[in-house]
């Protein structure tokens, strides 16, 4: 295809409330979005003929191999890999009954996803130039978070995944970089999708 776009991205997430919002901006940006799901999608943004959805089961590396290669029919690299995992949940505490059922329920929405997708992406771009990750934390790293100790513990999980992935590849390979929304919304005080999106532009548009 001559007319394809120059890059591709992969997005976990997208079909959450932020990636819903976020698909958009990114594919008005020039970019063809190849988006996971685990399940059958439909209607706006997954209906603009610059996204496509990969619907299966990431524990499948055949299927990652799949999104890859997907990206790669619509543009001429993939340029990034895009994780909006947001799941939330609320607990009693450290202490308490169900924290360890809890954190366990966190880690698989919020950092398995991403283990799972980069074991066959970061091999591609070791070996085809490079691209770039963009990571969803939480401001709740830093913060006191009574009662969610497990959802913290999991956004902590990502930021050190980005440490690890620092160490392991050299950021002319493989750039990181980690969001850390607050609540995403439009009122006060939140995060506009908007803004996230602005802040994913400009990691995934520098030079590599």
């Amino acid at each position: 295809m001559s007319d394809k776009p120059q890059e591709a991205l992969i997005v976990l997430g997208g079909t959450g409330n932020l990636g819903q919002q976020v698909l958009p901006i990114l594919a008005e940006a020039g970019y063809h979005l190849v988006v996971f799901s685990r399940r059958e999608v439909s209607g706006a943004p997954f209906d603009d003929p610059r996204v496509t959805v990969a619907q299966g089961s990431l524990d499948d590396p055949e299927f990652i191999d799949s999104m890859v290669a997907t990206a790669l029919q619509y543009a001429q690299k993939l340029r990034g890999a895009l994780f909006l995992n947001g799941g939330f949940g609320m607990d009693n505490g450290i202490g308490a009954d169900g924290f360890t059922e809890e954190l366990q329920k966190q880690l698989e929405m919020n950092v398995y996803p991403t283990t799972k997708a980069l074991s066959r992406i970061l091999p591609h771009w070791a070996a085809n130039g490079g691209g770039r990750i963009v990571l969803t934390s939480a401001t709740v790293v830093d913060k006191r978070f009574a009662k969610g100790g497990a959802y913290a513990t999991s956004k902590m999980v990502v930021d050190s995944l980005a440490r690890q992935i620092q160490r392991e590849y050299d950021p002319a390979v493989v750039d990181v970089h980690v969001l850390r929304p607050k609540f995403i919304g439009d009122k006060p005080g939140q995060d506009a999708p908007e803004d996230l999106a602005q802040e994913m532009l400009e990691e995934l548009q520098r030079s590599i």
